[in-house]
């Protein structure tokens, strides 16, 4: 239990970290359904070439353990119920932010409406590719912490996903560049974040 408590604990402290990135929370924001990922076949076998890129680049690295281990949804929810037994938001990250107003943060887990993960993981790479902020030959380096959260409105649970560089070949790439989320229920971006600085 000691260790659920400090992996939440540790993720609430990263997630505190990116935090300090930007004065709003996103970079861009959108409500459920207003940013809709319709892949063509192509698009959703090039994805899916770059997702079985990264999980082969990312295999035995620490990065990659790393972010599977603070991808532990049972875990990170298991320990959310400990700092809150009632499943309500944990009251210090109440924080008001220009573009989504109040961020309240609540774990959860995945039901039966969610799209897996790997849909989620899809849709957030054709959000990268179509902002222009990586591309498919980046993109393979990196291998993504996960999350799922139902704080802000419990009715659209989101995944959260921070991009961490699992590639040791490229030491020119950023570590965590990006973290976006999509919404659990229709798989559109919620919203994203570039952490590099502007150019």
């Amino acid at each position: 239990m000691r260790r659920k408590v400090m992996l939440l604990a540790f993720t609430v402290l990263l997630f505190s970290a990116c935090l300090s990135y930007a004065d709003s929370y996103w970079k861009m924001y959108w409500k459920p359904g207003e940013y809709a990922i319709e892949l063509t076949p192509e698009e959703d076998e090039q994805l899916s070439r770059i997702i079985q890129e990264a999980d082969r680049r990312s295999v035995g690295t620490m990065a990659r353990y790393g972010a599977e281990h603070e991808s532990d949804l049972k875990g990170m929810y298991e320990g959310f119920l400990q700092l809150s037994p009632d499943g309500t938001p944990v009251e210090n990250r109440n924080i008001e932010y220009d573009d989504i107003g109040y961020y309240r943060w609540a774990a959860s887990m995945p039901d039966e409406r969610s799209v897996s993960m790997e849909e989620a993981w899809k849709s957030a790479i054709k959000c990268l590719l179509d902002q222009g902020l990586a591309t498919a030959e980046t993109l393979v380096s990196y291998y993504p912490m996960y999350g799922y959260e139902t704080g802000n409105d419990p009715e659209n649970p989101v995944w959260r996903f921070i991009f961490v560089c699992c590639d040791a070949s490229q030491p020119q790439l950023p570590q965590m560049p990006w973290e976006i989320t999509v919404y659990a229920y229709d798989g559109s971006i919620c919203g994203y974040r570039d952490f590099q600085p502007e150019s």
